[in-house]
């Protein structure tokens, strides 16, 4: 079975993943990287999410390499936030870090609050968005292909408002709502969540791409 190790820090991001590949039944070993040690804080230097994921992706590949981890393993990175469209975008790549020092779901959606309403808004469109890179530790190409990362992407469009429910989730899923305002990503469980999210629509763009190389 081939080890996938999921380049992140984040719990809930670790979970939602390992979550959706075990649902999927694939011949995947998911681990975290602590497995190996105390991985490294990659920057995310990149103004794009797809180049954020590759970085992280990369990075710990390297890092996975030198502590003797088998070159054939895969590196799943995730890089998701969310784009309002009447703050031009943002938070966007800076979603994890929009409220400053400290960087937590708080400060991120007082911050979020507080720029909808310095427009004098109270609610408008939004999405959330999410790349996953796919590298192998070695640096060859996972599968064959081209290049040494394979990346998927994934998008759930959401209205963002001033209003806060739910206690499920976790980022700004309190302040995104969907379905015409009947409820909030916050109020989901974990599978309808996974059903319809961005990092899920990411994922099962991943697994139809592993099993097309397997067909």
């Amino acid at each position: 079975m081939t080890l996938c190790v999921l380049a992140t820090g984040n719990r809930h991001k670790l979970a939602e993943l390992a979550a959706l590949l075990e649902a999927a039944g694939v011949a995947l070993e998911v681990v975290s990287p602590k497995r190996f040690g105390v991985p490294p804080e990659i920057e995310e230097t990149g103004t794009s999410y797809g180049a954020n994921a590759v970085l992280k992706a990369t990075g710990v590949a390297q890092w996975l390499a030198e502590r003797g981890c088998p070159g054939d393993a895969l590196v799943l990175a995730d890089d998701s936030g969310l784009c309002v469209d009447v703050l031009g975008g943002a938070p966007g790549v800076r979603s994890a870090r929009f409220g400053g020092d400290p960087s937590d779901d708080a400060n991120n959606n007082a911050r979020l609050v507080a720029e909808l309403r310095a427009r004098g808004v109270t609610c408008g469109a939004a999405h959330y968005a999410c790349v996953l890179a796919l590298v192998q530790v070695d640096g060859g190409a996972p599968a064959g292909q081209g290049g040494s990362a394979v990346c998927f992407e994934g998008r759930w469009d959401v209205e963002v408002r001033v209003d806060a429910r739910g206690s499920g989730g976790f980022g700004y899923d309190p302040h995104a709502w969907i379905d015409g305002g009947a409820r909030t990503v916050a109020e989901l469980g974990a599978s309808d969540k996974a059903a319809r999210s961005h990092r899920g629509h990411a994922l099962r763009a991943l697994l139809a791409w592993w099993a097309a190389q397997r067909a």
